[in-house]
C-alpha cells in the first residue's frame, strides 16, 4: 500500500471539509458550475438513487435533470437550481439509515488519483474498491477511467406504491415478443436479411424501417418485399415502421410539428398509414417520430389515439418507438413529448428506447447501463401496462476519443474486430454491467463501449422481474450472435 505523507493527508481532509453537505450548501449550484461541491452534490443525487451523470464536478444537463426530479419528489420548485431549501432536503434525505440498500456510485477518476485516496473518499476499504472493479493492477488506474464505488445509500422514495408482485413469464415463452427493427440502407446492405433468416426462429416480429411521413401528409418508401415473403412463410409479423426522417437524413421536428399541429395534414396522414399498411399486407405500424417538439405532446398523442381508431377495428396493431425517461418531464427536449400514460392506454405495444444513455455526440460512456436501465423500467412500468412494453435492446457501441467528444457507431461484431485488431483487452465494468476498451491507433487512445449477449443477458431478467411483453432490437444485423442463444435460453423459444 503507498503512504501518504501527513501534508497530503492535509490536504485531503481539506478537500473532503469542502466537499460536504454543510459548506457546500452556502453556494447556489446550477448548470455550468464546477467544483467539489458540484461532485459532492452528484454523490448525494447517486445515493438517493437518482442519475446525476458521472460524478466529475460538472453541473450539465443530466445533472439538472436529476436535481429537477429530486425536487419533484420533494415538492419544491422544480428549477433544477441547488438553493438552501433543496440543500437542506438532500441533506434530510440523506440521513435517514432506516433506508439504505446496497448499491454503487459511478466515479471517474481524476488527476493525483490513487486507489487508496478514492477509498478512503468514500469510506470503504482499498480491498472492497479493488474486488468491486476486479483489477489486476489497482496501481495503474488512469484520469477518466471509470470506477464502482460499493456503497449502502438511501433508497429513493417510489414515483408511485410499490406494485404487487406479478408473475413470471410463462416458460414456454408464449406471448414474448421478440421485435427485431429491420434496415436496409443501401443497395446491398443485407446485414439485417441475414440475421432475420438466420434467427428467424427466436425473432417473432420484424418492424420495416422503409416509409417516411411527408410534408403533404402522404407516406413514401419502398416496401421490402424479400422479408414480407419471408416473414409470412414462417408465420412472422411485419410491420410497417413510419419515421420522420427528412432528405437532409435527420429527424425533423419541424415536419412533424407541421403534421401534427394541422387538423387536415394530420387526417391526411392517419388515412395515408392506414392504406400502407393494408394494402402492403402489414400486421400493424411502428410509429417512430422521434425530436417531436415538447408543445406538441398532446397534439401526438391525439394523433396515435386517431391512428388506432382507425387500425385496431381492423385487427391491425398500432405500436410505438418512444424515447427513454426515467420520470415524466414535459419540458425535456427529447422525451417530454411523450406521455407514457396515455399512449399506454391507446397503443397495443410501446417500444422504449432505453440505449443511447451516453451517444456519439457525448463523451464515452455505457450504451445503457443496467442500472439506468432498470431506472426506465421502474417508471415505464409503473405507467404503462407491463404486457405492452417492449425493452430497447442494443446491439451496438460508440467508439470515442478517450477524453473527448463525438464517437462513432460500431456494431458489436465490429468492436470485438477492432479490439482484436489493435490487440486490446475487452474490459468488464461492474457498475454498468457492460464491455468497453481502450485502443491505441496511434499517438492518441480511443474508447469503446459496446453492448453484448453478456450484458444483454442483465436486462432480459428485467423482462422477467416486471413481466414485461418483450424486447426490440436495434437492429438486425448489429448484434453479438450470442445475444439469440440468450434469449432462447431466457425464455425457452425452440
Amino acid at each position: 500500500m503507498r503512504r501518504i505523507s501527513l501534508l497530503s493527508l492535509v490536504l485531503f481532509l481539506v478537500v473532503v471539509a469542502a466537499a460536504s453537505p454543510a459548506l457546500a450548501s452556502g453556494r447556489t449550484l446550477a448548470v455550468g458550475a464546477l467544483g467539489d461541491d458540484v461532485a459532492q452534490l452528484q454523490a448525494t443525487l447517486a445515493r438517493l438513487g437518482f442519475d446525476p451523470g458521472p460524478i466529475d464536478g460538472d453541473f450539465g444537463y443530466r445533472t439538472e435533470q436529476a436535481v429537477k426530479q429530486f425536487q419533484i419528489r420533494n415538492q419544491l420548485a422544480a428549477d433544477g437550481i441547488v438553493g438552501p431549501a433543496t440543500w437542506r432536503a438532500l441533506g434530510e434525505d440523506g440521513s435517514d439509515p432506516s433506508r439504505s440498500g446496497a448499491s454503487f456510485v459511478r466515479y471517474l477518476v481524476r488527476p493525483g488519483d490513487t486507489m487508496f485516496l478514492i477509498a478512503q473518499r468514500y469510506g470503504i476499504s482499498l480491498a472492497e474498491l479493488i474486488g468491486a472493479n476486479a483489477l489486476a493492477r489497482p496501481d495503474l488506474i488512469y484520469p477518466g477511467q471509470a470506477l464502482a464505488i460499493p456503497r449502502s445509500f438511501p433508497s429513493a422514495p417510489p414515483l408511485e406504491p410499490e406494485p404487487a408482485p406479478t408473475p413470471e413469464l410463462p416458460q414456454d415463452g408464449q406471448g414474448f415478443d421478440v421485435v427485431g427493427y429491420f434496415v436496409e440502407y443501401y443497395s446491398g446492405d443485407n446485414l439485417s436479411w441475414n440475421s432475420f433468416t438466420t434467427y428467424k426462429d427466436a425473432i417473432s416480429t420484424a418492424a420495416a424501417f422503409s416509409y417516411q411521413i411527408n410534408w403533404d401528409g402522404s407516406v413514401s418508401g419502398q416496401a421490402y418485399s424479400r422479408l414480407l415473403r419471408e416473414a409470412k412463410a414462417a408465420g412472422k409479423s411485419v410491420l410497417a415502421l413510419v419515421h420522420n426522417i427528412s432528405g437532409g437524413g435527420n429527424f425533423d421536428r419541424n415536419l412533424i410539428h407541421a403534421i401534427l399541429s394541422n387538423p387536415a395534414l394530420r387526417s391526411t396522414a392517419v388515412a395515408n398509414i392506414c392504406r400502407t399498411v393494408r394494402s402492403g399486407g402489414y400486421a400493424g405500424v411502428n410509429i417512430d417520430f422521434e425530436d417531436v417538439p415538447t408543445y406538441d405532446r398532446q397534439l401526438y398523442t391525439a394523433f396515435v389515439r386517431e391512428l388506432a381508431a382507425e387500425l385496431q377495428p381492423g385487427g391491425y396493431q398500432v405500436t410505438l418507438s418512444v424515447p427513454a425517461k426515467t420520470w415524466d418531464d414535459p419540458q425535456n427536449a427529447w422525451s417530454g413529448a411523450f406521455d407514457y400514460r396515455a399512449l399506454g392506454e391507446i397503443a397495443d405495444a410501446i417500444m422504449i428506447m432505453t440505449y443511447d444513455e451516453h451517444w456519439s455526440g457525448g463523451s464515452a460512456g455505457p450504451v445503457a447501463s443496467l442500472g439506468w436501465v432498470k431506472q426506465v423500467v421502474d417508471y415505464a412500468a409503473s405507467v404503462i401496462p407491463p404486457e405492452k412494453i417492449r425493452l430497447g435492446i442494443a446491439a451496438y457501441g460508440y467508439d470515442w476519443p478517450l477524453g473527448g467528444y463525438g464517437g462513432r457507431a460500431v456494431t458489436a461484431t465490429e468492436a470485438v474486430a477492432l479490439a482484436q485488431r489493435y490487440g486490446a483487452t475487452i474490459e468488464w465494468d461492474h457498475a454498468s454491467q457492460c464491455p468497453y476498451f481502450t485502443y491505441w491507433p496511434g499517438n492518441y487512445a480511443r474508447r469503446v463501449w459496446f453492448e453484448n449477449a453478456a450484458s444483454t443477458a442483465a436486462k432480459l431478467d428485467l423482462c422477467r422481474q416486471y413481466n414485461l411483453g418483450g424486447v426490440a432490437i436495434w437492429r438486425l444485423g448489429f448484434e453479438d450472435p450470442g445475444l439469440w442463444k440468450v434469449i432462447k435460453d431466457k425464455f425457452d423459444l425452440r
